[in-house]
C-alpha cells in the first residue's frame, strides 16, 4: 500500500474511527470471557462509497447500515486489528496512544488466553480503553472478570 493511502486511512481513523477492546461474557469460553478487538469507521449513509473504498484497500471487515442514517465499516479480530493498526500507527495523531495500547494487548494475548491469570492481567489493560473511549454502555471490566474467575475457582488470591 502506498504511503499516501496509509496516511489517509490514519487520518480517517483519527477523525471518524474508533479502536475498541471489550470484555465479552461468553459462557462457552474456558475462562468465561472473550477479549474482542475492533476497529470501526463511521460515515453518513450518503458517503458509503468511501467506506467501500476503505474495505477494498484493507481487504477485511464488513459494512453495516444503521437505522439512524449512519454506516459503519467494522474490522473485528485480534490479527486483523493488529495488521491494520500496524499499517497506519506511525501516521496517527489523535489515536496514537490507543493504537500503542491495542498493539500491546494483542501482543500479550499472543496465541491465546491460556490461563485465568493471563485473562485477569489483559482485562486490566482493556480497562485502560475507558479513558480513551467515552462509552456509556461499558459494563464489563477487570473487576467483574476477576470476581467471575474467583467465584468459579479459576483464580486464587
Amino acid at each position: 500500500m502506498i504511503e499516501t493511502t496509509k496516511a489517509y486511512i490514519a487520518g480517517f481513523l483519527d477523525g471518524d474511527g474508533s479502536i475498541f477492546f471489550q470484555l465479552v461474557k461468553k459462557d462457552d469460553y474456558r475462562f468465561g470471557y472473550q477479549v474482542r478487538a475492533s476497529l470501526v469507521f463511521y460515515q453518513k449513509s450518503q458517503n458509503i462509497k468511501i467506506l467501500n473504498w476503505l474495505k477494498n484497500k484493507l481487504r477485511t471487515g464488513y459494512i453495516r447500515t444503521r437505522k439512524d442514517g449512519m454506516v459503519e465499516y467494522s474490522i473485528v479480530g485480534h490479527s486483523e486489528v493488529f495488521r491494520v493498526i500496524s499499517l497506519v500507527k506511525d501516521r496517527l495523531i489523535l489515536k496514537k496512544s490507543q493504537a500503542k495500547l491495542a498493539l500491546r494487548i494483542v501482543e500479550r494475548i499472543g496465541t491465546g488466553i491460556d490461563s485465568a491469570g493471563k485473562l485477569s492481567r489483559i482485562s486490566k489493560e482493556v480497562d485502560k480503553f475507558g479513558k480513551f473511549n467515552y462509552s456509556k454502555k461499558r459494563v464489563r471490566n477487570s473487576v467483574e472478570v476477576r470476581k467471575f474467575l474467583f467465584s468459579h475457582k479459576l483464580l486464587s488470591p
